[in-house]
């Protein structure tokens, strides 16, 4: 008998079976990737905030605070030091301030916007150190620093910074209080995210709704921030303050207890009318998530 063939037809049906399937399984294949993706990024945060509660137990439960001088030189004098330098020693690993979602790669982490990189300094040590500095300056998850890590202006060189650091037994309800969120460093004008993470955030709302202050005290110091969202520019780098939702608008987060959870941004908001520079207030303290309470 002899073979029989495959005829046109019969091939264009397969073709056509084949495309039909494709159709369908790519885009779950899509949606398989993008949540492996968040589930590592949401084991970075938890890695981040136990490597923070560890360091807290080995300094008096304060949280590690950024070793700050405006220069981004680790170099004596100045000696700075980011966040995720200090919480390293507890997790031995670089790679978990990034965040799988973000395209940046180390080398435009290292030099984009920054003004020292790890060839400006001589030795190799001081080299090592300029580069987890400026990579975790860089962080995918940034801190909400604005009650963790209150940067004040040095009374003794103004364009200097000093943190003072917020010890987690000042949170009331830490299981309710972010302490890290993923967030962006930069965007180009067309709002593309650039050059990594930032380790610091600002939160979306300051006062509450009687005009008091949920910032501790600052000793009459000068403060510095970012300015607070910024919600009305799409494509600024600071319209969520820096926060960023990598996860299709979801954002991964820390909370100061020590479990990670992600978030939609609606919800990273409650509680809080969202207005430029903190125009809004916090209209309910027991929903709002960045404040102590």
């Amino acid at each position: 008998m002899p073979k029989r063939a495959f005829t046109l037809i019969e091939l264009l049906v397969v073709i056509a079976i084949i495309a039909i399937l494709a159709a369908i399984l790519f885009p779950v294949f899509a949606q398989a990737k993008a949540a492996a993706k968040k589930t590592a990024c949401l084991s970075n945060s938890k890695q981040q905030i136990l490597g923070a509660l560890m360091y807290a137990s080995d300094f008096d439960d304060v949280s590690p605070v950024i070793q700050y001088t405006n220069t981004y030189n680790v170099a004596p004098p100045n000696a700075d030091r980011a966040i995720g330098q200090l919480i390293m020693p507890y997790m031995k690993n670089l790679d978990i301030f990034k965040s799988p979602m973000d395209a940046a790669g180390d080398n435009e982490r290292i030099t984009d916007g920054m003004p020292y990189t790890p060839a400006s300094h001589g030795t190799p040590d001081l080299q090592q150190l300029q580069r987890e500095f400026n990579l975790t300056i860089k962080s995918d998850y940034g801190l909400n620093a604005q009650y963790f890590s209150m940067m004040l202006a040095d009374p003794t060189t103004p364009t200097n910074f000093r943190a003072v650091g917020t010890g987690f037994g000042q949170v009331e309800k830490v299981a309710e209080t972010i302490y890290m969120i993923n967030s962006i460093w930069d965007r180009t004008a067309n709002g593309t995210p650039k050059g990594g993470g930032n380790w610091g955030l600002d939160m979306p709302c300051r006062y509450y709704s009687d005009n008091t202050d949920s910032l501790p005290p600052s000793g009459g110091l000068g403060r510095w921030w970012w300015g607070g969202w910024n919600p009305s520019a799409t494509n600024a780098w600071n319209v969520y303050g820096g926060v960023w939702p990598w996860h299709n608008g979801w954002a991964n987060i820390a909370w100061a207890d020590g479990h990670s959870k992600a978030m939609r941004m609606a919800q990273v908001t409650q509680g809080c009318q969202v207005l430029a520079a903190w125009g809004g207030r916090i209209f309910d303290k027991e929903k709002y998530l960045w404040d102590l309470k």
